[in-house]
């Protein structure tokens, strides 16, 4: 059987979303922390498994897989049986889209190191940190609000199968918490956000989920 080892970080959003999809296709992982807040993944052990000290690392068997996005991929072409991404081309190109919007446009603008940035480049205090994560991620809603108005009311994004883009969607929502996002405004994202996390999958996977396993403060 394959070795999975997720090394991550319980906070990280981008490790939430490996998290989930691991659980969604029934694959047994141990998981390994890394604070990040305390500079842990600049670690030489951490360092030896992504020189870019970012989390999440996927350890296959010893090989290692570094990027949510193509440990993503990595999986959906193992062959367990459940696929992450929609067969027909052009439904796969929308999949990618609208998790991109999240993977690609939002996220890499509010994580730690971004908002370090900000506070000792250039003087920011809590609250323009704050500010500004929240704007990224109400502009990354907004997106997808627009894109659920134009699509079919399915039960999930591609009929009854969840996948890559509900998991990434479903962590954009899980990144506003701690910034104030308020998902009033945008009615059918909050509805699908919300029915996913109910899923034993985005549950079990939740940040303050693995919090309490974890025993963080």
């Amino acid at each position: 059987m394959t070795r999975l080892r997720l090394h991550g970080y319980w906070r990280s959003n981008a490790t939430y979303r490996v998290r989930v999809a691991l659980n969604l296709m029934g694959l047994p992982f141990e998981e390994v922390e890394y604070d990040l807040l305390k500079g842990h993944q600049f670690s030489d052990e951490f360092l030896t498994l992504n020189p870019n000290a970012a989390v999440p690392a996927l350890e296959v068997d010893g090989r290692v897989i570094t990027q949510s996005f193509a440990i993503l991929d990595y999986l959906d072409g193992t062959g367990s049986g459940y696929r992450l991404l929609p067969s027909d081309p052009f439904d796969r190109a929308e999949a990618l889209a609208l998790a991109l919007n999240t993977i690609a446009d939002a996220h890499p603008l509010i994580v730690p190191r971004i908002r370090k940035h900000l506070a000792e480049e250039y003087g920011a205090d809590p609250d323009a940190v704050k500010a500004w994560a929240r704007h990224w991620l109400t502009e990354g809603v907004a997106a997808y609000e627009e894109r659920l108005n134009r699509r079919p009311p399915n039960p999930f994004l591609f009929g009854d199968t969840v996948g890559l883009a509900e998991i990434a969607m479903t962590s954009h929502a899980v990144a506003g918490g701690p910034f104030d996002v308020d998902l009033t405004p945008f009615p059918r994202f909050k509805d699908l956000t919300d029915r996913l996390l109910e899923l034993p999958a985005f549950a079990d996977s939740h940040p303050l989920r693995r919090k309490e396993i974890v025993g963080a403060t």
